[in-house]
């Protein structure tokens, strides 16, 4: 029997996954002028992917929590300029009262308390819209996605499977502000997914939407989430508290999906191309 922290996680993740398409349509964050994602920002991502989780376990608490803090106030706020447009005053009242709220049920209630975690998930889960957006709407590509997954494959089995570096990083962070987790439950019927993972299966139906078209779009968001939905129960019904290496499971059906709609449809079609076969809905 699935407890109810199952449903909890999946459904803030199948959350994400649906905020991120529903804006992709809708809304057109500002992009910082640094020119169309590529292979190079993908290889500048593993790198940083590679790197941080050191950082984070070096760096003194205070330092991190100030690095996070920061971080998701940013996200937060380009996140949301687009709904406010015109409206400075009401777009800084949102984004503060929802970091705010953030920082103010932690330190209130507790990082493994209900309020937080409802708080810390809805938070996350803005920013996963947020942030994928800003990546797919710079130009990256269904490529780019695929060869980062690709290597995440490998990564993630090493720092999760075969290292102790993930759950290291899950127990210094689990208590503070702006946790990159999304999760539900206590002790014993704990369950979560990490913020990389979540935005890898938010990424992806993006990219191949505006690659391939909006039938290769939903199958990403079908694969994706049925993955994740079938490693947590997997979990749940064996009993066993370890932390799953997600995307070595992931990664791999998302190359076989991008060979696929590649051998079905040919090359990947241009932004261009994508917005005059798809008007958006601005």
């Amino acid at each position: 029997m699935l407890s109810s922290s199952f449903y909890v996680v999946l459904g803030f993740a199948a959350s994400a996954v649906v905020l991120g398409w529903a804006y992709f349509r809708r809304y057109e964050i500002t992009r910082p002028p640094v020119g169309v994602f590529g292979l190079g920002d993908v290889a500048f991502m593993m790198g940083a992917i590679v790197v941080l989780p050191y950082l984070y376990l070096y760096f003194p608490l205070w330092l991190v929590g100030g690095i996070f803090s920061v971080g998701m106030l940013s996200i937060l706020y380009f996140t949301a300029e687009p709904l406010f447009l015109g409206v400075r005053w009401a777009l800084w009242l949102v984004v503060l009262v929802v970091w705010g709220a953030d920082i103010w049920t932690q330190l209130q209630f507790g990082a493994l308390s209900t309020p937080f975690l409802v708080v810390n998930n809805a938070v996350l889960v803005i920013a996963i819209a947020g942030t994928t957006n800003l990546w797919v709407q710079s130009g990256m590509k269904a490529r780019d996605a695929t060869v980062l997954a690709g290597m995440l494959v490998v990564y993630d089995l090493i720092a999760t499977s075969l290292l102790p570096l993930t759950t290291d990083l899950i127990a210094r962070l689990a208590g503070m502000p702006f946790t990159p987790l999304v999760a539900w439950g206590a002790d014993g019927g704990r369950l979560a997914i990490g913020l990389g993972d979540l935005l890898l299966a938010t990424t992806f139906p993006l990219v191949m939407r505006k690659a391939f078209g909006r039938s290769a779009g939903i199958a990403a968001m079908i694969i994706g989430l049925g993955t994740i939905a079938a490693m947590m129960a997997f979990l749940l019904l064996a009993k066993v508290e370890v932390a799953l290496p997600v995307m070595t499971a992931l990664g791999p059906l998302m190359v076989l999906q991008y060979v696929y709609w590649v051998r079905k449809r040919g090359a990947e079609r241009t932004t261009w191309q994508y917005l005059q076969a798809e008007p958006l809905d601005r």
